[in-house]
């Protein structure tokens, strides 16, 4: 009964959910859009998902109006993803794999919509990107016209620049976007599965964080071919290095911190201190430098050896 009540409530929560979609709100309830899907097929028989999942959706389109189309598209989004990583949590994957393929879930998916909408409604994501950024900073040239300094600095050809830039790190966007709400999904599904007497496996503890020593190899390759392409306007390098990049550095950030999460575990250190380096080498990025020599040399190894 308990369990029953429970999942009524999310699938409230839902629709409540899915309805922000029409409201400035869905700014933010987006992040967790994914979670009431995968907490009911986690927690619940397929067939009875779908009795609590098909009415929700059949009132969202009643509500929605004109605009059902589009929310029942996105509706459908979320909804795919959340039976994905909800699939998981019920067969007790591990952590990671979860978020992972709740990550490439999202990213394959957002992928065949912008397709899907380049081909029936001829929206291009680059397109709009551009003319956002144009359309945000043009009018500060007006601005900058009025001081010298200014208008040396502030030029159409800085603000092409700009735009150019940021759609080319597009990708980039939409790698970190799907990471972060697979990991907040996680960060919510999780506790809650347990409360409700689901078993959900953790992610590794943080001193157990270690990635593939690889990745020193591949971040160098793509430092070289940043320089290379430096002066490069665009192409296919060009991006793929500013994509490339950024992503490979924030893997070395989460080395990092781990790194000190693991010596706080062998020196006993209070939890505090891990914290407070695991924060100081986020809001500092120079400190990944701790993560690629903790990549490239046994440091571990070297900090629990018996002395002799």
């Amino acid at each position: 009964m308990k369990l029953r009540l429970s999942s009524a409530m999310w699938a409230i929560l839902y629709l409540l959910v899915l309805l922000s979609l029409l409201t400035p709100l869905s700014a933010i309830t987006l992040l967790v859009m994914v979670v009431p899907v995968a907490v009911l097929y986690a927690s619940l028989r397929v067939n009875v998902f779908w009795l609590h999942i098909v009415p929700v959706l059949a009132v969202l389109g009643i509500l929605s109006g004109s605009l059902a189309p589009y929310t029942l598209i996105l509706a459908g989004y979320f909804l795919i993803v959340g039976i994905v990583m909800g699939h998981l949590y019920k067969k007790r994957a591990p952590a990671l794999q979860t978020i992972m393929y709740g990550m490439g879930t999202l990213l394959g998916l957002l992928l065949v919509l912008l397709a899907v909408a380049k081909l029936i409604l001829g929206f291009n994501l680059s397109d709009y990107v551009s003319d956002f950024v144009h359309t945000t900073f043009d009018p500060l040239l007006v601005v900058a016209e009025m001081s010298p300094i200014l208008r040396e600095q502030w030029t159409p050809d800085l603000i092409f620049a700009l735009a150019n830039q940021t759609v080319m790190m597009i990708p980039l966007g939409m790698v970190v976007s799907s990471f972060v709400l697979a990991v907040v999904t996680h960060a919510i599904v999780r506790p809650t599965l347990s409360s409700m007497g689901v078993a959900a496996p953790k992610l590794r503890a943080a001193h157990e964080w270690k990635l593939p020593r690889a990745l020193i190899f591949y971040y160098f390759v793509v430092l070289i071919v940043d320089m290379v392409t430096y002066d490069q306007g665009d192409g296919f390098w060009k991006m793929a290095a500013v994509n490339l990049l950024p992503l490979l550095q924030f893997c070395f950030i989460i080395q990092a911190i781990g790194f000190w999460f693991f010596i706080g575990h062998v020196k006993k250190w209070h939890r505090a201190i891990c914290i407070l380096m695991a924060v100081v080498t986020v809001v500092f990025p120079p400190m990944r430098i701790i993560g690629i020599i903790d990549l490239a040399f046994p440091l571990r190894e070297f900090i629990t050896r018996p002395k002799r």
